[in-house]
């Protein structure tokens, strides 16, 4: 004699309340999205995942041709190249999760009236499939960093510097996935953000001490730069490996408060909207 098994789904009596258990109870759907996330990203393509390489390689080289020489913008005596190529290392992973994960709720609409799954999952998903083209650019950027240090007598590697770099992967995966989750909430009901999202990201670039060194900004006016949570991690990661930049300190340490209180107002905030997306859309 076989049994059923009645599921009742109540939601909770807090609009604020977040089951994050649920995210382990959904890995399967979260790894199906992951894979999802990436296959469709380069599928009918002809070059497929190269374009991971090709995009900031020739952006790099723009970035050089344009800043380095004709603008010329200093660099803290790095070389010009590696100088935007470290840059774009944490820019790309940042934009490009923005740009997927801004939209989640209403990319994801027509499964959510079929079927319940923690919202917050596809966010999520987008985050960490980032991680793959970003692990590609990172190899490539690496052939390039160990040709400069073969060909440069006054090149050194800090090793003990490295460690720092799995730190500033998370902070700046939590930067993007917290800005994503107040993104896709705000557009849930105002639709205009839609059609700003590349334009702010546009901007966000030269916000960002991609393309400039921190130094290179007066001292009564960087703490504006500061202020962008993806300053410091960027900066920092130009000082691990080439020596500009700055090395981890206040605007570290800032940087880190500022991205876990933005992500709790996010996640409260994208919690509430949720509930309510599925009747309004």
């Amino acid at each position: 004699m076989s049994t059923q098994t009645e599921i009742i789904i109540k939601p909770s009596g807090r609009a604020s309340y977040f089951n994050w258990k649920e995210i382990i109870d959904y890995r399967d759907l979260l790894f199906l999205m992951i894979r999802r996330d990436f296959v469709s990203r380069y599928k009918q393509t002809i070059l497929g995942p190269a374009w991971a390489i090709i995009q900031p390689v020739m952006t790099a080289l723009v970035f050089t041709v344009i800043f380095g020489k004709v603008a010329k913008i200093s660099t803290d005596g790095a070389p010009p190249f590696l100088f935007y190529l470290t840059g774009m290392l944490f820019w790309q992973m940042f934009s490009t999760s923005i740009l997927a994960g801004g939209n989640s709720l209403q990319a994801n609409a027509s499964l959510f009236s079929k079927v319940y799954f923690p919202r917050i999952i596809p966010s999520l998903a987008t985050q960490i499939t980032q991680l793959i083209p970003f692990t590609i650019q990172f190899i490539i950027f690496g052939v390039f960093y160990t040709w400069y240090q073969l060909s440069s007598d006054a090149a050194t590697v800090h090793w003990l510097r490295l460690l720092w770099l799995p730190f500033l992967i998370i902070l700046v995966m939590l930067t993007s996935l917290s800005i994503s989750l107040l993104y896709s909430a705000l557009t849930a009901k105002y639709r205009d953000l839609q059609h700003a999202l590349g334009f702010i990201v546009q901007l966000g670039l030269y916000a960002t001490p991609v393309i400039y060194p921190v130094s290179s900004i007066n001292a009564e006016w960087r703490w504006l730069v500061w202020a962008n949570p993806l300053a410091a991690p960027i900066s920092c990661t130009k000082w691990i490996f080439l020596d500009a930049g700055a090395p981890p300190g206040w605007p570290l340490v800032l940087s880190a408060v500022f991205t876990l209180l933005i992500f709790l107002i996010a996640v409260v905030f994208f919690q509430r909207v949720q509930r309510t997306f599925i009747d309004t859309v």
